[in-house]
């Protein structure tokens, strides 16, 4: 069969998307950060968490709020999946809350900044050629917002192609891969939040995964900034979000 041309090297994929902080609250809770697993073949990922859950006897939700110093090796279990399944990506984007103003860019609209950072954080993750369907944990929105079309067509028109053919929003209990981008962003915006000084009283648990996960990335602080491959055709990216032309 011979393939149309617009068709050659294209490539499909899922993300599951979520975030940590809230875009609205004051710049006293400072950090907000947003995070895509992105997956060639889903399945694979689903099938090991599966199987994982049910040796392990495990069948609630991960959230990386609930990790503590009694189940932090079940969780370091739970992320090294990730690592183990090829092509394997996961992306974030941290906003520093004292730097964005919103005021300025989005005539203080959280809910319109919200969806342009989304369409940042999509987009960003896409390599040339890519198109993505993506799964975000479910928000609590005015009926106003319209999520699903105005990130669509931001991302349309960061990468010049309808990059993003789908996205819904989805309660995060029912999506494993969703929990999964939980537990690796909270990894990422703790570490920001003890680079800021907004730790008070570390919770060892945390701490510790924490550092496990800096061991299997080879790094120093994931706080710094990270652009990592990883073996098996994964990566690992951490972006700290520039607020200069925001509104783009």
């Amino acid at each position: 069969m011979v393939r149309n041309k617009s068709q050659v090297n294209k490539k499909y994929l899922f993300g599951f998307m979520d975030e940590t902080g809230l875009l609205h609250t004051p710049v006293t809770d400072r950090i907000f950060a947003l995070g895509l697993l992105k997956l060639h073949h889903p399945s694979e990922l689903h099938r090991e968490i599966i199987n994982f859950k049910n040796r392990k006897g495990f069948y609630e939700e991960f959230h990386f709020t609930n990790v503590n110093d009694r189940n932090w090796r079940l969780y370091a279990e739970f992320i090294k999946l990730c690592f183990d399944v090829y092509g394997c990506q996961f992306y974030s984007l941290i906003f520093d809350k004292k730097e964005l103003d919103i005021s300025k860019f989005f005539k203080g609209n959280h809910i319109n900044a919200y969806n342009a950072y989304v369409a940042k954080l999509i987009a960003e993750s896409l390599d040339k050629g890519e198109y993505i369907a993506v799964i975000a944990d479910d928000v609590n929105t005015p009926k106003s917002d319209n999520f699903e079309k105005q990130v669509k067509d931001k991302v349309k028109y960061k990468t010049k192609r309808n990059a993003l053919f789908g996205i819904i929003r989805v309660e995060s209990h029912a999506v494993s891969e969703i929990q999964m981008t939980d537990v690796l962003l909270g990894l990422v915006g703790y570490a920001y939040k003890i680079k800021y000084g907004l730790i008070k009283g570390k919770k060892k648990g945390q701490l510790r995964l924490l550092k496990n996960l800096q061991q299997i990335l080879k790094v120093g602080r994931l706080s710094d900034g990270v652009e990592k491959r990883v073996r098996g055709g994964g990566g690992f990216v951490v972006r700290e979000f520039n607020p200069i032309g925001a509104k783009k």
